[in-house]
C-alpha cells in the first residue's frame, strides 16, 4: 500500500488496494442493514464507521465511496433521501478535514460537523419534508449525531489496534500513534462508556414499566368485563352486551371486541385495528404492541400504535376471547420525552467528555511533545556548541525531565567544547567526576550509618563479610575492623539454631544443606528470606532478631555477595508476652468468677430466692444482661486469639446441614422474642451433607442470625434460606434491615469492627463475631459473604462443598443433584 494510493491515486498495480475498497463497501452496506436498538425509538447503524475506517486506514477516495454506499442503504430502509445527504456530507467534512501527518483525531471535527450543519439540517428537512413535528426532528437529529461521533470513535479505536499490531500497520503504510492520540481516545471512550451504560440501563427500564403498566390495566379490564358478561346470563341480549361493551371503556383511545370461535365478532365498542377478520390477522393470545405497518418513519408509526391484549373465556358460551386495544399514543408520548431527555444527557455528556479528554490528553502530552520537538535539535546544538533550550512544565514529573535534560544537554555540551580543547581538560573533567563519585560514595555511607536501628551486614559470595554497618556495631557489640575480611555471620548465631535450620533444609530440599549455604539458600531461590534468629553478642548475650537475606546481584545475573538487614524484635517479643499473658489472665482470672457471679444474678432473677424490690431487681437484670454481654466477649477474644494462633482444633465430619440450620434457629429463637422478630426458614427437602465442625457450624450461623435479628426492625422477619446445585450448597441469611453504609463494607469481617452508625453503637456488640465466623468458615474450606443495599436488607451467604450421601465423595460438576427451596 503506497501513500499515492492513501491520498486517492490509484496505481496501475493497485488491485490489492481496490480489493480492499470493495470489502469495505461491501461492509459498510452490510453494518447499516445491522441495527442495534439501545431504547425507544433509538437504534445505531455502523456503516459510518467503516466508510471512517477506510478513510483512517485507505485515504479520502475510498471513505468517500464506502462512505456513500453507506449512506445510499438509509434510502431503502427509511424511503427518505434525507439521511443519504446528511451521512454523505458527513464523510465528505470527514475528509476534507482529515490530515494524515497530524493524526486522526476526528470525533472533535465530527462533533463540530453536527453542531453547525448536521443538526439543524436533520431538524428542518425532517420537519418540513415529512411532516414531521419539530420536537420528532431534533430526536431524530440529536440520535443521529450520536450515532455518527459513536462510530467515528469506534473507527479510530479501531485504527489504534490496527496500529499497534506490525504487519497490519507496515501493509496500510499507518503513521505512528501519537501520545495524545491514545490518551484522547481511551479517555472518551471509557468517560462515554461509564456515562452510556447508566443511561441505557435505566431507560430500557422504563420502558419496560411503561409496558407493564399498560398490560396490567388491559388485564384488569378484561377480567372486569369477563365477570359483567357472565353476571348477564343466559341467553345474552346483544343490546346489553353492546352497551356493557360502551361503558367499560374508560374513554375513546380503547377499543373492545368479543370473538367466536372461528374469530367472527360477536360485538365490539370503540377503535379496533389490530383485528382483520377478512384476512384472519389476529394478534396471538396474550399482550402485544401493534403497529401500521405502511406509515413511516418509526417515531409517527410507534405513535399510531396500539397496545393489544386478547383474552381468551372459557366460561362464557358463545365468547372465545376478549379483544382489548388501547391507543399507545400517550406511552410512546412519555417515551419520547424520557428518550429525548436521555439523547439530551448523552449528548451533553459526549461534549463535556470530549471537552475533558482533549484537554487531560494534551495537558498529558503536550510537555512531553515539546521535548520530543527539543530532542531534535539536541544532537546538532551539542555538536555546536549551542546550548539547548527546553521548555518547563506546570507537570512535575516532565518539568524535572526536563531539567534533568537540560543539565545533561549542558553537561555534553561542556563534555564536547573540552574534548575538542585539550587532553588536559579532559582530565580535569575526569578528576570532577571522581570527586563527584567520592561525594555520592560519602552519602551512601552516610544513610547507612543513619540507619542505627538496622544492623546491616555484606558479605562476599563465600561469606566472607565485607562491610558492617554501625547499627551492627551498636547491636551486637563488634567494630567492623574486627569482622570484615577476617569472619563469617555464623560467629552471630547460635550454633544449635544454625543446625537445626541445616537439618529442616536437608530434609524439605532434599539435598544437603550446611555452613553458610543455611543462610542463603533460600533467598537465593526465591530472591530474598525474612526468618527470626537469635544474634549472638560479643559479650555472650542473645538478641532476637528480624533477618531479611537478599542476593547481591550483578548487572550480568551473578551473585556477587550478599545483603543482610537484621531488626531489633525484643520490644516486639515483650508486647507479644504481654498479649498472650493478658489473654492468659481473660481465660483462667476472668472466665470462672465471671461464670459463677452469672449463674448466681441468674438464680436471683429466677426468683427463686424470693421476691426483690422492683428498683433491685432493675439492677440486677442489668447486671445479668452485661455479665452476659462481658462473658461473650471474653469467648470472643479467647477464640479469635486461637484462630489467629492456629491454635483451634475443627473435627471435620459429614454432616446433615439443615438440622444444625434448625439447632441455631431454636437456639436464638429467645433473643429473636426479645427484639419481636420472627426466624423463617426454607429449605430445600432433599438432604444436603457437607464435612462440618457441627458445633463451629451453629456458632457462625448463630452468629449470622443475632446480627441479623439486632438490626432489623421490630416485626419483622429473619430468613434461612438453604438449599444447593450439583457442586454446592447455599445457606442465605436474609434480613430487613436499613442494610451496610458503603464505607463499612471493607472492614465488616475485621476484628473489633463496627459501624459508626448510631443504631450499631446502640445495639452494641463486641465486633469479633463476624472476624470469628470467616475464620471459622474458612477453616472448614467454605466461603462467607454479603450483599447488602440501603434501605433494602442484608444478606449473609455461607457456601460449602456439597458431598453424595451414599459414597460420602464430593459431588463432581455436571451430577444431577440441584436442588430448589421447598422441593
Amino acid at each position: 500500500m503506497t501513500i499515492a494510493a492513501k491520498q486517492g491515486v490509484i496505481s496501475k498495480a493497485g488491485i490489492g488496494y481496490m480489493m480492499l475498497v470493495l470489502l469495505f463497501l461491501i461492509a459498510a452496506v452490510g453494518l447499516n442493514y445491522t441495527r442495534l436498538p439501545l431504547f425507544f425509538s433509538v437504534e445505531f447503524i455502523f456503516g459510518s464507521a467503516v466508510a471512517v475506517l477506510a478513510l483512517l486506514a485507505l485515504g479520502r477516495v475510498a471513505a468517500i465511496i464506502a462512505g456513500g454506499a453507506a449512506a445510499a442503504v438509509t434510502l431503502a430502509i427509511w424511503g427518505h433521501p434525507y439521511a443519504l445527504l446528511v451521512f454523505t456530507a458527513e464523510i465528505i467534512w470527514l475528509s476534507w478535514r482529515w490530515r494524515p501527518d497530524k493524526g486522526f483525531n476526528l470525533v472533535p471535527q465530527d462533533l463540530l460537523f453536527w453542531l453547525v450543519a448536521g443538526l439543524p439540517a436533520v431538524s428542518l428537512l425532517y420537519t418540513y419534508g415529512l411532516d414531521v413535528n419539530w420536537q420528532t426532528s431534533v430526536l431524530i437529529a440529536l440520535k443521529q449525531m450520536t450515532n455518527g461521533v459513536f462510530n467515528v470513535l469506534l473507527a479510530s479505536l479501531l485504527i489504534l489496534v490496527l496500529q499497534s499490531q506490525q504487519p497490519t500497520r507496515r501493509y496500510l503504510a499507518l503513521p505512528f500513534t501519537s501520545l495524545r492520540q491514545w490518551l484522547f481516545h481511551i479517555l472518551i471512550a471509557l468517560t462515554l462508556f461509564a456515562g452510556f451504560v447508566p443511561l441505557l440501563l435505566d431507560a430500557r427500564k422504563l420502558q419496560a414499566e411503561y409496558m407493564h403498566s399498560v398490560e396490567q390495566k388491559l388485564q384488569l379490564l378484561a377480567v372486569t368485563l369477563q365477570k359483567q358478561l357472565q353476571a348477564l346470563g343466559q341467553p345474552v341480549n346483544q343490546a346489553d352486551v353492546a352497551k356493557l361493551l360502551q361503558a367499560v371503556l374508560p374513554d375513546d383511545s380503547y377499543g373492545v371486541q368479543l370473538l367466536y370461535s372461528g374469530s367472527s365478532v360477536v360485538s365490539s365498542a370503540g377503535l379496533i385495528k389490530s383485528v382483520d377478520i377478512s384476512t384472519a390477522d389476529i394478534a396471538e393470545a396474550g399482550f402485544s404492541h401493534w403497529q401500521p405497518k405502511t406509515i413511516s418513519p418509526l417515531l409517527q408509526r410507534w405513535r399510531q400504535s396500539r397496545y393489544v391484549l386478547v383474552h381468551l373465556t372459557a366460561d362464557l358460551p358463545g365468547i372465545n376471547a376478549i379483544v382489548l386495544e388501547q391507543s399507545a399514543k400517550e406511552v410512546m408520548t412519555k417515551l419520547e420525552q424520557d428518550s429525548a431527555r436521555q439523547l439530551l444527557l448523552l449528548v451533553s455528556f459526549l461534549l463535556l467528555a470530549t471537552l475533558i479528554a482533549n484537554w487531560l490528553s494534551k495537558a498529558i502530552s503536550g510537555p512531553l511533545h515539546r521535548l520530543a520537538l527539543v530532542s531534535e535539535t539536541l544532537q546538532a546544538n551539542i555538536a555546536s556548541g549551542a546550548e539547548s533550550d527546553i521548555p518547563a512544565s506546570i507537570v512535575a514529573e516532565y518539568n524535572t525531565l526536563g531539567l534533568n535534560l537540560q543539565a545533561m544537554s549542558r553537561e555534553l555540551t561542556s563534555a564536547f567544547n573540552i574534548s575538542k580543547a585539550n587532553q588536559s581538560d579532559l582530565v580535569r573533567q575526569v578528576d570532577e567526576r571522581t570527586q563527584q563519585l567520592q561525594q555520592a560514595n560519602s552519602q551512601l555511607e552516610a544513610i547507612l550509618a543513619a540507619a542505627s536501628d538496622f544492623s546491616i551486614i555484606a558479605t562476599n559470595r563465600d561469606g566472607q563479610i565485607s562491610y558492617f554497618s554501625r547499627g551492627a556495631e551498636k547491636l551486637l557489640g563488634y567494630t567492623a575492623e574486627e569482622l570484615v575480611g577476617k569472619q563469617t555471620p555464623a560467629i552471630l548465631h547460635v550454633a544449635e539454631e544454625v543446625a537445626q535450620r541445616s537439618q529442616q533444609l536437608t530434609e524439605q530440599l532434599q539435598q544437603p544443606v550446611a555452613g553458610f549455604k543455611t543462610f542463603v539458600l533460600v533467598a537465593e531461590q526465591q530472591g530474598s528470606e525474612t526468618k527470626q534468629w537469635q544474634y549472638v553478642r560479643k559479650d555472650g548475650g542473645r538478641v532476637p532478631v528480624s533477618l531479611t537475606v537478599t542476593p547481591i546481584v550483578e548487572a550480568a545475573g551473578d551473585i556477587s555477595g550478599y545483603l543482610g538487614v537484621a531488626k531489633d524484635i525484643s520490644e516486639r517479643n515483650r508486647h507479644e508476652k504481654l498479649k498472650n499473658e493478658f489473654i492468659s489472665t481473660v481465660s483462667h482470672e476472668l472466665r470462672t468468677p465471671l461464670t459463677s457471679l452469672y449463674a448466681a444474678l441468674r438464680m436471683i432473677n429466677s426468683g427463686k430466692l424470693g421476691e426483690l424490690p422492683v428498683k433491685v431487681a432493675n439492677l440486677l437484670q442489668l447486671a445479668e444482661s452485661n455479665s452476659k454481654r462481658l462473658g461473650w466477649l471474653i469467648n470472643d477474644l479467647l477464640d479469635i486469639e486461637k484462630l489467629t494462633a492456629g491454635k483451634f482444633q475443627l473435627v471435620l465430619e459429614l454432616q446433615p446441614v439443615q438440622p444444625l440450620l434448625m439447632q441455631a434457629i431454636n437456639d436464638i429463637t429467645g433473643y429473636a422474642t426479645q427484639y419481636k422478630v420472627t426466624v423463617v426458614s426454607d429449605f430445600a427437602a432433599e438432604l444436603l451433607l457437607a464435612k462440618l465442625d457441627a458445633a463451629r457450624f451453629v456458632q457462625i450461623v448463630t452468629n449470622l442470625l443475632s446480627n441479623a435479628i439486632k438490626f432489623s426492625p421490630s416485626g419483622a422477619s429473619v430468613t434461612v434460606r438453604a438449599y444447593a446445585d450439583t457442586t454446592t450448597i447455599y445457606i442465605d441469611v436474609i434480613d430487613q434491615g436499613d442494610g451496610i453504609a458503603d464505607d463499612f463494607k471493607q472492614r465488616i469481617f475485621e476484628k473489633f469492627a463496627q459501624s459508626d452508625a448510631a443504631n450499631t453503637r446502640r445495639q452494641g456488640g463486641t465486633g469479633l463475631g463476624l472476624a470469628i465466623s470467616k475464620e471459622l468458615t474458612e477453616k472448614m474450606a467454605g466461603q462467607i459473604g454479603f450483599t447488602s443495599a440501603a434501605g433494602k436488607g442484608s444478606t449473609f451467604w455461607l457456601r460449602f462443598q456439597r458431598y453424595d450421601g451414599q459414597t460420602g465423595s464430593e459431588l463432581p460438576a455436571g451430577a444431577n443433584h440441584s436442588t430448589s427451596l421447598g422441593a
